[in-house]
């Protein structure tokens, strides 16, 4: 039976250009709201005028190629081009059978991995595929010991001491509607369950906190602490240098570049707050074996 690995992706617009059609198809609709498309495209104009995301992801895909040869490595986004659609189309005309699909977000969540999974089984569901989902790699010793490296290297730099009364490592997940929890979402669970995994090989002297981060504009409850207001708050209490840890993302993306890297950073000056973060693992070296290492066990 011939079989190839799938990697899944959010995907991100790589120019302006591109922007409008991302969003379209991210929001699912037709036309999008007054004024939302001119505040998207002033992000991305901010951090060079397109995502890196879909970029990385090629990276990631070419290096694990050389890392697997036994399999063919394809590579689909869900809100952009190249589609799942298109892959799975790619990958009938190729005689591929079996198929291991790996999400490259490292938690699910109802607009993230478990969208990708969705859209891949309705594809495929009448189609001679065999679908083998490769999940929860954020529980590999090695994924959450890149992120401990990742974090000292930052601790190092920036001079932190994290079991001071003044500092705080904060780790940050996107935030999502409470509604999504509601409906079953294991995000939050998931999320939990990783920064235990990372505090395991931590000092257990050293002070952490989990927050939220770019909260979306659906109408209803969001998770908190927001990034934001908790940072207030810990400042009142005497703590006034953080580290960012972007635990919910793999890669760096408009959330990391715009929202942590611009406005936070703007956000903490105004404030006399002291803040950096953490690197995501992106297609660095040590992220391709992890990654190679967890499929070729399965």
């Amino acid at each position: 039976m011939k079989e190839a690995v799938l990697l899944m992706a959010y995907g991100g617009p790589e120019n302006m250009a591109e922007i409008e059609p991302f969003m379209l198809r991210l929001l699912r609709r037709d036309k999008l709201p007054p004024g939302l498309l001119q505040r998207v495209e002033k992000k991305y104009q901010a951090i060079g005028g397109g995502s890196p995301l879909p970029s990385i992801c090629r990276q990631i895909r070419e290096k694990l190629s050389r890392k697997i040869t036994d399999l063919p490595v394809f590579l689909a986004f869900r809100y952009a081009e190249p589609s799942i659609d298109n892959i799975v189309k790619t990958m009938q005309k190729q005689g591929i059978k079996r198929v291991f699909a790996l999400s490259l977000s490292p938690h699910s969540s109802i607009i993230s991995s478990a969208a990708y999974y969705k859209k891949l089984e309705e594809i495929t569901a009448t189609a001679d595929f065999e679908l083998i989902r490769l999940e929860s790699w954020y529980k590999e010793t090695a994924y959450n010991q890149l992120l401990i490296d990742r974090i000292q290297t930052t601790a190092k730099k920036h001079n932190l001491d994290f079991t001071a009364p003044d500092t705080r490592l904060i780790f940050s997940a996107h935030n999502i509607p409470q509604s999504y929890l509601d409906q079953g979402d294991t995000y939050i669970d998931e999320i939990k369950a990783n920064i235990k995994a990372v505090k395991a090989l931590l000092p257990e002297s050293w002070q952490s906190d989990l927050v939220y981060q770019s909260k979306g504009n659906i109408p209803g409850a969001w998770l908190k602490p927001e990034i934001e207001e908790y940072l207030l708050e810990l400042k009142q209490a005497g703590v006034d240098n953080f580290m960012i840890v972007p635990l919910s993302f793999s890669m760096d993306h408009l959330e990391t570049l715009y929202d942590l890297d611009l406005e936070l950073k703007a956000f903490a000056k105004n404030n006399d707050l002291n803040i950096c973060r953490s690197q995501p693992a992106n297609a660095d070296d040590d992220f391709i074996a992890m990654l190679a290492n967890f499929i070729q066990k399965r």
